[in-house]
């Protein structure tokens, strides 16, 4: 049997509500939950001829403390929890009972995500770049958010020597809206905000921030919710069955728009890609001088360069000799597992 993630879960995070039918003037404020004091969304006016307010609600962060873990299927037994503390903030806002005025409420869109902690957290750097890359060379227009890394090539080279030190790595990448005009995708490493929060924390707790969290978020607008066939008006959406209709559309979508058109080539999948770009450059190179001009493919994954050498020479024992040359060389960053690991957060959302 094929391995999975079993981390992995899926659900919803944030969901927008337009509120219209309003007089009462509200500044752009940042919502409060009642009981923890924790910040559960934000509330601002909204744009255009239209009175009235969007309000963004964490739905996770109602019932928890943080939103590591989306509002899965199994959360539904608190939306009676969820709905009060809405109807509870609302009626703080705006000095009006919204007991019985939800009917002038209705979502606009939500977030749907899957959430995995990845078993080696440090190829969680290693994944990133290979999203991202997998959108470029789909000709994909992306939007990314990235640092530098030090190279450890140089690590021992004089600060006089004026070199490029830094490689890129990528912290989250969004994409366009879909063609289907409904749904856009946001990929990132949850680890990194969890880690600002823990460090802004410092002084109150001492809580350490989890390592390895991969997030692919899915954001759906009006027309793709309208699409699924769901009702728009809060206290109708916020039922059991539209959380589990969400999540099966999800799956669907991460199978038709995200896996299918981006990482599937037919039999073959991105990585094939990247090895067959490895094995060309071995018929003109020493295994070395290839691993340096893909520095970039084997930071995300040595195995990439060891499937090409095990299918560039006829022998077994030199194609394994020369990955070994190219990490005991020490000119070389590299993960190792990456796209496994990858695989299988895959395979536990689609199956």
């Amino acid at each position: 049997m094929k391995r999975v993630n079993k981390s992995t879960e899926v659900g919803l995070d944030t969901i927008e509500i337009n509120i219209t039918g309003i007089t009462t003037a509200v500044e752009e404020t940042e919502l409060k939950h009642t009981r923890t004091g924790e910040n559960i969304g934000t509330i601002k006016k909204r744009n255009g001829r239209e009175q009235g307010y969007v309000i963004s609600i964490c739905l996770p962060k109602i019932i928890r403390a943080d939103n590591i873990k989306p509002f899965g299927v199994l959360d539904s037994i608190k939306l009676s929890e969820v709905i009060w503390q809405v109807q509870t903030q609302l009626s703080m806002l705006f000095n009006t009972d919204f007991k019985n005025a939800l009917k002038n409420v209705y979502v606009k869109g939500c977030e749907v995500n899957a959430t995995a902690t990845l078993k080696r957290p440090e190829n969680i750097d290693a994944i990133m770049n290979l999203l991202s890359l997998m959108f470029l060379q789909a000709e994909e227009k992306v939007y990314l958010t990235a640092h530098g890394v030090k190279d450890t090539r140089y690590k021992d080279v004089p600060m006089s020597k004026n070199i490029l030190r830094q490689v890129q790595q990528v912290e989250s990448l969004k994409t366009k809206r879909s063609t289907n005009e409904r749904v856009s995708w946001k990929l990132y490493n949850k680890s990194l905000e969890q880690a600002e929060k823990a460090k802004s924390k410092k002084a109150k707790s001492t809580e350490q921030a989890e390592e390895g969290i991969l997030r692919l978020e899915e954001r759906i607008n009006e027309k793709g919710l309208a699409f699924i066939g769901l009702p728009l008006r809060l206290d109708k959406f916020l039922i059991s069955q539209n959380i589990n209709r969400l999540v099966e559309q999800y799956q669907r979508d991460f199978r038709e728009l995200f896996l299918n058109q981006y990482w599937k080539k037919g039999d073959e999948d991105f990585t094939d890609t990247l090895v067959n770009t490895i094995v060309f450059d071995l018929q003109d190179n020493t295994p070395l001088v290839t691993a340096k001009i893909h520095r970039n493919l084997l930071y995300i994954d040595i195995t990439l360069f060891k499937k090409a050498c095990l299918e560039f020479y006829d022998n077994r024992k030199v194609a394994l000799q020369a990955v070994r040359r190219v990490k005991q060389s020490g000119v070389i960053m590299y993960h190792e597992g990456a796209v496994s690991e990858l695989v299988e957060i895959f395979r536990a959302i689609v199956y």
